[in-house]
């Protein structure tokens, strides 16, 4: 089955390295899961210049493709090819030259996707490359300064304290619908920093508690609170999930 996917993927990336611009054709992890993991898709990543072809374009690329659909929003296409999910995101290759640009100057803002944008870059398997713009790209996010490691996990931490605050007044409110929006932004900010802290770029969301398990800097005593403050709602009281998140985010404190 795995030489089925690479050979599906392959197959994605051949036709599409066809366009003008194109720099790189990457396959995301999501791809090495077994195919009965509701995790599993065969994801790729294309990195081109200039924006890509219309969705009518792209749509002939693939006549082979069953329920073919385009995203309204982001640059997206999904489809089943033989039977297996699949989807191919379009990256904008000088957008991804200027973030770089910016760790090296060290004017880069950490924001709300975190690092996740260069994990795909570093951890895909690359099925095409024109030129040596990834080899390069790879190189720069690998000698990511000191500075620029400290200033992401100060970031993570502040975003971790304001949706602490957040929680703690939905939780006053007894307002359920903010209570888990702001249980998810901790969430989040929390394993950005973890990440942060281990220098380290965050996967995509359905490989964060797997990763999550193998880093070695962590608080003591944090992952079992993370385990209790992500227990359903019938099992946790929101007030003790409020005093948990607040543990959560005490611990982090040394590592900030």
């Amino acid at each position: 089955m795995k030489r089925k996917v690479h050979r599906i993927a392959s197959a994605l990336a051949e036709r599409i390295a066809r366009w003008e611009g194109v720099e790189a054709i990457l396959l995301g992890e999501a791809a090495e899961s077994d195919v009965d993991d509701p995790y599993f898709t065969i994801e790729v990543d294309v990195y081109l210049r200039g924006v890509p072809p219309d969705p009518a374009t792209r749509r002939e690329l693939f006549p082979d493709a069953q329920a073919f659909e385009t995203s309204p929003i982001s640059p997206v296409d999904r489809f089943l090819m033989e039977q297996l999910p699949a989807s191919v995101h379009y990256m904008d290759a000088a957008g991804v030259d200027r973030v770089i640009w910016r760790l090296g100057d060290r004017t880069w803002v950490f924001h709300e996707p975190g690092t996740t944008w260069f994990y795909r870059i570093v951890r895909g398997e690359v099925l095409f490359r024109r030129g040596s713009w990834i080899d390069e790209a790879r190189g720069q996010l690998a000698a990511i300064p000191d500075e620029l490691w400290i200033q992401i996990r100060l970031r993570a931490f502040a975003a971790a304290e304001h949706s602490l605050g957040e929680l703690r007044a939905a939780t006053a409110r007894s307002d359920d619908l903010f209570i888990l929006v702001s249980s998810g932004r901790l969430a989040r900010s929390v394993a950005s920093f973890l990440f942060a802290a281990n220098r380290q770029f965050e996967p995509p969301g359905r490989l964060l508690s797997e990763r999550l398990a193998g880093l070695t800097v962590m608080p003591d005593g944090l992952p079992g609170m993370l385990d209790n403050f992500l227990r359903p709602a019938p099992d946790i009281s929101p007030a003790a999930r409020r005093e948990i998140a607040d543990l959560i985010v005490r611990s982090l404190i040394p590592l900030a």
